[in-house]
């Protein structure tokens, strides 16, 4: 096996753990989320509005140049409203009469479920780009894969907290809200390793998957975390909550 792409899985692999650190600070009595449900799904939704925006829209709109076309533009606005489109079908699907029938009430309620799939949405575009990068190193013997997984790794632990937010405030131990966050990005190893394989097919595609991601994140805070905020604390509130978590995203992915 060509070491390029064990190093992709590693990468990947190691991302997924450090997604999952995001749920630690949690661990702290000072967040008691249970007190305050329709804070903690709001702030999650400030985090995952801004991660759209600034790990996957912004990016994707840059990949070509940095002075941004309408060409540039197509493929990220598709995949935006392809990921809207996937998630309402999964929402669609989780109708209350599937919801009580199944055993999906033991994973969670429909917003923590729906959270978990736009999230591992969300990893694949990062895979693939740990993978192209790992793969370009190879070619062209430059760092550009390390770069990658770290910039990644370090993107993933505010991303685990907000996966982690809404499960906490409902109640589930940290560490089911550590290993949530760890599955969630599970996708990145799997979808690094064909990418670093195949890096010049999966590279043109990069644009149109992060739309996708995103599409789906902006799509599920709008369906599901905005409106189970505003059922648990007053408009004022959560409006603050999620602007609070909008910024600190934010500030954090240009600290690291």
């Amino acid at each position: 096996m060509p070491i390029f792409i064990t190093q992709s899985l590693v990468a990947g692999i190691l991302a997924s753990f450090a997604c999952g650190l995001g749920a630690l600070p949690l661990a702290i009595k000072a967040f008691d989320l249970r007190k305050h449900t329709g804070l903690a799904y709001s702030a999650a939704g400030g985090l995952m509005f801004a991660a759209s925006v600034y790990n996957l829209i912004l990016p994707g709109l840059t990949l070509s140049s940095s002075h941004i076309e309408l060409a540039d533009a197509i493929p990220v606005v598709l995949g935006i409203l392809l990921g809207a489109l996937f998630l309402s079908q999964v929402d669609k699907y989780f109708s209350p009469e599937r919801f009580e029938r199944g055993n999906w009430k033991r994973w969670g309620n429909k917003a923590q479920i729906l959270i978990f799939i736009a999230m591992a949405v969300h990893s694949i575009p990062e895979g693939v780009a740990v993978g192209v990068g790992y793969a370009s190193s190879a070619v062209y013997e430059n760092q550009l894969g390390n770069y990658i997984a770290l910039a990644i790794a370090l993107h993933n632990i505010p991303e685990g907290l907000a996966v982690a937010i809404p499960m906490r405030a409902a109640g589930a131990s940290i560490w089911k809200c550590f290993w949530a966050a760890f599955f969630t990005s599970l996708p990145q190893p799997i979808a690094a390793v064909p990418a670093a394989y195949v890096s010049w097919l999966f590279q043109p595609l990069m644009p149109i998957l992060m739309g996708f991601a995103a599409g789906a994140m902006v799509f599920l805070v709008i369906l599901e975390l905005i409106p189970e905020a505003l059922h648990n604390s007053t408009p004022i509130k959560v409006a603050w909550a999620f602007s609070i978590g909008f910024c600190a995203m934010i500030l954090v992915q240009v600290l690291l």
